[in-house]
């Protein structure tokens, strides 16, 4: 009696080891698609400032894909941080599941004291082989190939509005960001990213063109607040 006792019980043992050691590879397995789901496809960012006014409004959310074949001009981005860190296979784990739920605003890899870890949502407005030169906070853009330039709208695959408000006459220019800067070009795999918001953003003309690389992806909707649904 005591052997079967024994047998049953070591059984049981064993069967709930095995269920133990399934329930723990479905749980890897769902993390594992989970977080190529939202790596490679689709992944929702809080707009935490007023940066893109007036087309993205502080505290909105988009959905970013991270499936984009080529940037327009016109096209809203999101660009990951710029300061790249060595970390282990557990920690960017992690990472992909704080970043998710906080809506890519927090990292665990984030120095608030270097701005170039915190990620952002610009307007793309410069491709490569662009020239260009802005004026009174306005782009104006020469596309490659092309002999005169246009304003940033003309030259635009889409629609969109900005926030600049008129500075004082005793202004001095040389403070905050620039509204004015001389010809750039544009090369391989380089953009240039504005906020709309062209008074209150730090955008290109701070940190200079962006690489293809540093674009984590493209937003494609707005769909919080409810009343600010718009696709992109």
């Amino acid at each position: 009696m005591n052997r079967q006792l024994l047998e049953f019980s070591y059984g049981l043992r064993k069967e709930r080891k095995r269920k133990s050691f399934s329930i723990i590879l479905y749980i890897i397995l769902i993390i594992a698609i989970i977080n190529l789901f939202f790596h490679f496809i689709l992944f929702p960012v809080k707009q935490v400032s007023n940066s893109m006014l007036p087309d993205i409004q502080e505290q909105s959310y988009v959905f970013v894909t991270s499936f984009v074949p080529r940037l327009e001009r016109g096209d809203v981005v999101f660009i990951g941080p710029r300061k790249k860190e060595d970390i282990s296979f557990f920690k960017k784990i992690a990472k992909g599941f704080v970043y998710f739920f906080s809506g890519a605003q927090v990292t665990i890899t984030e120095d608030k004291n270097y701005p170039g870890t915190k990620p952002h949502i610009r307007r793309v407005v410069g491709i490569p082989g662009d020239s260009i030169y802005m004026r009174d906070y306005v782009l104006y853009v020469k596309p490659a190939g092309e002999k005169h330039y246009l304003t940033e709208f003309e030259v635009s695959e889409k629609e969109y509005n900005l926030t600049f408000y008129a500075a004082p006459a005793e202004w001095d220019k040389s403070i905050g960001t620039k509204g004015s800067f001389e010809e750039i070009v544009l090369g391989d795999k380089e953009y240039f990213v504005l906020g709309d918001n062209r008074k209150n953003c730090s955008d290109s003309r701070l940190w200079g063109s962006v690489n293809e690389k540093d674009i984590g992806g493209q937003i494609i909707l707005c769909y919080f607040p409810f009343k600010n649904i718009k696709k992109y």
